[in-house]
């Protein structure tokens, strides 16, 4: 039985088995490779001019839940945020904190690869609310949970 992989943009996206001739490309974007002895698997990557595959990077997941960043805070620094709501008593007027939670209830999710995680934490370092370390342990934390 032969074996072909599906070649795009350099990557294999799919794969061909069965007797006979080869499929037809859809079009000239693509390029099929006769993969029957070799150990190459759809996502790898496929150098034309060595003639040879390699696994993909991999790439980290960077989008958590509102929930999975509330998991990561302690009590004592979400009831610190939540000195920053709204209807907070007494209010308070520190209008950086309360963008920074209103983007937060405002959002689907968090990107921690997005430059407003990375404004919005660095603006909490700076104000005292989170150490630098601190800042750092929630990162990788909550790095582990979305690629968990």
């Amino acid at each position: 039985m032969k074996r072909q992989l599906q070649i795009k943009n350099a990557i294999a996206q799919s794969e061909w088995q069965g007797s006979g001739g080869f499929p037809v490309p859809p079009d000239a974007s693509w390029t099929f490779i006769d993969v029957t002895n070799r150990d190459a698997k759809v996502g790898d990557t496929y150098d034309a001019a060595t003639d040879t595959f390699s696994a993909a990077p991999v790439t980290p997941k960077t989008r958590v839940s509102k929930s999975q960043v509330v998991s990561v805070l302690t009590p004592t620094e979400w009831a610190e945020m939540g000195k920053y709501q709204p209807t907070a008593d007494p209010p308070y007027d520190d209008a950086d904190v309360y963008w920074a939670v209103t983007q937060f209830q405002l959002a689907d999710y968090v990107d921690l690869a997005d430059s407003r995680y990375q404004q919005i934490i660095g603006g909490l370092v700076a104000k005292g609310l989170l150490s630098q370390a601190r800042a750092a342990q929630m990162y990788t934390d909550l790095m582990a949970l979305a690629n968990g």
